[in-house]
């Protein structure tokens, strides 16, 4: 059963990846998505589709996965992207997953209902060791930029962390840059506590 559940999402990947990538593009919590080429991004959700039978197959270790994925975080934060837009993509990513599972007619009776209930726990597990990955190799990127720096500024800080890093942007109360980072200590780091 399991396996005919991969089996088709893997071989309807493109149509997902499309939809996938619909949201992504309308999300106004994805907007470093938004500046990438609609064919880019739809390969971009592809790749997630393609790979779930391989990364829920028994035999594919978590160093498997962790490497994959600590890969993925870091080539996001060299191509900017914020870690949170990266985790509302992969929300995404799930979302698209089981209403697809759900709206297809996958489920004829109770009992393929309660196999498909074992399989979204552990597409869960999965995305939510994706998650851990992917903000481990982006926080490694992270690290490895800010252990280069001589000192820190305004505007090394604003490369580090692109518009959309941090929730008090969103929040009215935080007009300015150095206001949302008050509360951060940053600009009062030295070198040497680095």
């Amino acid at each position: 059963m399991r396996e005919q559940f991969v089996t088709n999402i893997e071989n309807n990947s493109p149509a997902i990846a499309k939809k996938w990538a619909k949201l992504v593009r309308e999300s106004e919590y994805t907007k470093t998505y938004h500046k990438v080429q609609e064919d880019e991004l739809i390969k971009m959700g592809k790749a997630s589709y393609d790979n779930l039978g391989k990364f829920l197959a028994p035999q594919t270790s978590r160093t498997e996965i962790g490497n994959f994925y600590a890969r993925l975080g870091s080539k996001r934060f060299e191509q900017g992207f914020p870690l949170c837009e990266i985790h509302y993509a992969l929300h995404f990513t799930k979302k698209v997953l089981f209403n697809y599972i759900l709206s297809e007619g996958m489920l004829p009776d109770t009992l393929t209902l309660y196999r498909v209930y074992d399989f979204f726990v552990e597409i869960y597990d999965f995305f939510d060791l994706a998650v851990f990955y992917i903000t481990r190799g982006f926080q490694e990127a992270l690290y490895k930029k800010i252990s280069t720096l001589k000192k820190i500024d305004k505007d090394i800080v604003n490369k580090i962390f692109p518009t959309g890093s941090f929730y008090l942007e969103m929040e009215p109360s935080f007009k300015t840059f150095e206001k949302a980072m008050e509360g951060f200590n940053l600009f009062k780091v030295k070198r040497s506590e680095l």
